[in-house]
């Protein structure tokens, strides 16, 4: 279906530019090579730290106090963390900050 929905189509894209890469390079390398044209990308403008604050607020506000806000820019950041990873009173919050709301 894939191959015949590419061949009846005028845009073939993927979600984001690895994805996008992915399909030319590999599955659809063949129509690619015959309709470049065809293949593009549209990344889908949500990054992991956007859907992250938007998601969990309170995993969000441990990350900030612990490290700063910077992560919020510079997802790279997030490397902070690891020396806290041995910190009980870190991981029983981040355990807290990911539970679904009502758990015991």
């Amino acid at each position: 279906m894939a191959y015949l929905a590419i061949v009846g189509s005028f845009s073939v894209n993927g979600v984001a530019e690895l994805h996008s890469e992915l399909l030319k390079r590999g599955l659809f390398g063949d129509f690619y090579a015959l309709w470049p044209h065809k293949f593009n990308n549209k990344t889908n403008g949500v990054t992991p730290r956007r859907w992250l604050a938007a998601s969990n607020p309170e995993l969000s506000r441990l990350i900030t106090e612990t490290i700063g806000d910077g992560w919020i820019t510079d997802l790279s950041q997030l490397k902070k963390l690891e020396p806290y990873a041995e910190d009980a009173k870190f991981r029983k919050r981040w355990f807290q900050s990911n539970r679904p709301p009502n758990s015991v």
